[in-house]
């Protein structure tokens, strides 16, 4: 979901535009946002330092099975127009051309990625009328897990605990923090070939190990800055999520790729969870988010571990 007002500052100082990104452009974009002398400079600085302190203090929520089983209101409903996945998917047992999306626009859809035994993939698509069930689907999941402890008090959980994002071998943590500005790569390195061996034309990225977490990037192929989430909590407002920086605006709109190991998630085109949703099972690390149709485009996230 795109945010009103659209900050002509924070456009220009994308990464992408960087390199045409002159003192004149930058200037302009200034002057687009109402910003003509230091004075104003200074009062944009101080709001935003402001709004980052005061994201920094907002508390998570804990997950709201009742949120996700709501139905998207009809004056939001009309404007949702789907940007065209990479892949065929399926609706109402007819597969549909990837193109063929846009002729379901105004309707809110669920959407989860399918992945054949031959390796090809395809979208399983829904209307949004069967959120109900898949809430009560995962808080059913949500209170077997918790039974189960205790059924088997003093067992050890089936999943590690949280552990940083970037923590290679479990149990060992190597960093507490990666990606981003820390200058660190995120999962285990890419194992060397042999020797007088020529190197593959192409090598996958390797997803980062988050066990109960998620983890998001700005960029595909899990690059570029990124923030994430615990299990059983939720974002419902990503534009509350600061990118950090004066000018570093919020995370709405922003997420090219993610990675959650062992974490079942939901991700939202607007904020409290309204209009369509992505929905990805454990194991499911996704290094373009554009295959589906989705990037760029979330703004409420939900990990229900």
């Amino acid at each position: 979901m795109q945010t009103e007002k659209i900050n002509a500052v924070l456009k220009a100082l994308q990464k992408d535009r960087m390199d045409t990104l002159t003192r004149q452009s930058l200037v302009n974009a200034f002057k687009d946002d109402g910003i003509f002398d230091l004075e104003t400079v200074a009062e944009h600085m101080m709001k935003r330092i402001k709004k980052d302190a005061e994201v920094q203090r907002t508390i998570l929520r804990a997950v709201d099975f009742s949120l996700l089983g709501q139905i998207t209101s009809k004056d939001i409903a009309k404007n949702i127009a789907h940007k065209v996945p990479e892949i065929p998917f399926l609706l109402n047992a007819v597969e549909y051309d990837p193109k063929d999306i846009i002729r379901f626009n105004s309707n809110a859809l669920l959407f989860i990625p399918i992945k054949r035994r031959d390796g090809s993939e395809w979208l399983q698509v829904f209307h949004e009328d069967i959120k109900p069930s898949l809430a009560s689907y995962l808080q059913l999941r949500y209170i077997d897990s918790l039974i189960n402890q205790l059924d088997f008090p003093g067992f050890p959980p089936q999943t590690p605990p949280g552990t940083p994002p970037g923590t290679s071998t479990p149990g060992i943590p190597t960093i507490v923090g990666c990606g981003g500005t820390t200058g660190v790569a995120c999962g285990a390195p890419p194992a060397q070939p042999p020797k007088n061996t020529p190197p593959p034309t192409h090598v996958e990225p390797q997803p980062p190990i988050t066990y109960s977490q998620v983890q998001m990037f700005e960029d595909a192929d899990y690059s570029g800055d990124w923030f994430w989430l615990d299990a059983h909590y939720m974002w419902t407002d990503l534009t509350e999520v600061s990118r950090g920086g004066w000018f570093g605006g919020d995370w709405n709109d922003e997420i090219s790729s993610l990675s959650s190991t062992y974490a079942t998630c939901v991700y939202c085109e607007h904020t409290n969870l309204q209009g369509s949703t992505l929905f990805l099972g454990p194991n499911s690390p996704t290094p373009h988010l554009s295959k589906f149709g989705w990037n760029d485009r979330i703004s409420s996230v939900v990990n229900y571990g």
